[in-house]
């Protein structure tokens, strides 16, 4: 059985490549010229968001930008914690770049199709944010700015199947974005 270590490692390894593979050479900057991406903990301010706009005239579609987000926001894999302690701080990391990612996308495409195109991706996001704030609410995975209130005992049962919930939003949310 693969450790979940050892799964986040391969995964990140292969979004890694794929990731600079599709971000070389249009414009002649060398990968080592570019900025690094943020640390997963602290949100990009409202200019380091990537931005379909800014780049061309014609908007990038919601598959092209994930790509860019999840760079943005330190995110390398799907956030799966249902197997780990329920207050493991980096499954709460990981679901909360899992959020805001999913918020600044739906921002975007809100900003970038005011039309409504890509309606069923800014729901399924909305949804991520929805789940992991229910998260985040319980105090899972050391999310809360305060002790949980409920008992632990409880927590250890409630924790992974809430987050099994976020993570099954954050897998519906990209299914949406990869659909053509």
């Amino acid at each position: 059985m693969i450790t979940r270590r050892f799964a986040l490692a391969l995964s990140a390894a292969v979004t890694t490549a794929l990731t600079l593979s599709a971000c070389g050479g249009d414009n002649g900057e060398a990968a080592d010229d570019r900025p690094s991406p943020r640390a997963a903990s602290s949100a990009p301010s409202e200019s380091k968001q990537p931005s379909a706009a800014a780049s061309s005239a014609k908007p990038a579609t919601p598959a092209e930008l994930l790509p860019l987000f999840r760079v943005t926001y330190g995110m390398s894999t799907s956030p799966m914690c249902s197997h780990v302690a329920w207050d493991d701080p980096g499954c709460g990391q990981d679901l909360t770049a899992a959020a805001e990612l999913a918020g600044a996308m739906a921002k975007s495409i809100g900003r970038d199709f005011p039309d409504g195109e890509y309606t069923e991706v800014e729901k399924s996001a909305d949804h991520v944010v929805k789940a992991v704030g229910t998260v985040r609410k319980l105090g899972c995975y050391e999310m809360g700015s305060t002790p949980p209130k409920t008992d632990s005992a409880k927590l250890r049962e409630l924790c992974p199947s809430m987050s099994t919930i976020a993570s099954l939003a954050w897998l519906n949310f990209e299914s949406n974005v990869t659909l053509p």
